[in-house]
């Protein structure tokens, strides 16, 4: 074999290893899921005659999403529902709040306000990045018109209860004329 025909032996190889890593690849940099999928199995789950010995694959746990998910859900609607019903009372909005009870002043101030009092929400959709941390979407209104929320709402288990997060509400004085952010909110 002459060095030319080893170099290209050894380019080869070299291509075919670099080709079977990618194939191999956990998609971190940046692959998309399609590409690191196992092949797909037939109806007996074998997989298609390749070659390749048939792989079990197990799906890993994520911790994304609380133990039972629509009660969850459920929980975070209700504590959305109690902060903007204007009925509730300034202990009960604090209830549902991350740390309420050391920011009730900025709550009551917040619904003191001529233009913080009216402030509705509805929940369109919770998703969970944790099991203790949820996205919460969600429409602002007041006086029935849209308000321009600045991005989604948060809410988090605090003593084993969902309740908004705390940024959500220091978010939400931007739409009253003065109910300051709290000190905790910084």
């Amino acid at each position: 074999m002459t060095s030319a025909t080893a170099r290209m032996a050894s380019a080869v190889v070299a291509a075919a290893a670099l080709a079977l890593t990618g194939a191999c690849d956990s998609g971190g940099d940046g692959g998309t899921p399609e590409t690191t999928r196992p092949p797909a199995s037939d109806s007996s789950g074998s997989t298609p005659a390749s070659g390749s010995p048939s792989v079990s694959v197990s799906p890993t746990p994520t911790g994304t999403a609380p133990e039972d998910p629509e009660e969850a859900e459920q929980e975070i609607r209700q504590a959305w529902r109690a902060f903007f019903d204007p009925e509730s009372s300034l202990e009960e909005r604090s209830a549902v709040v991350e740390s309420g009870e050391q920011n009730a002043l900025m709550i009551d101030n917040l619904f003191l306000d001529p233009l913080g009092s009216r402030l509705r929400a509805d929940v369109t959709s919770v998703s969970y990045t944790t099991s203790e941390d949820a996205t919460v979407t969600y429409t602002l209104t007041r006086d029935g018109r849209r308000l321009d929320t600045g991005g989604p709402g948060a809410a988090v288990v605090q003593d084993d209860t969902w309740k908004i997060a705390l940024d959500t509400v220091c978010s939400l004085t931007r739409h009253a004329e003065d109910a300051p952010e709290a000190p905790s909110c910084e």
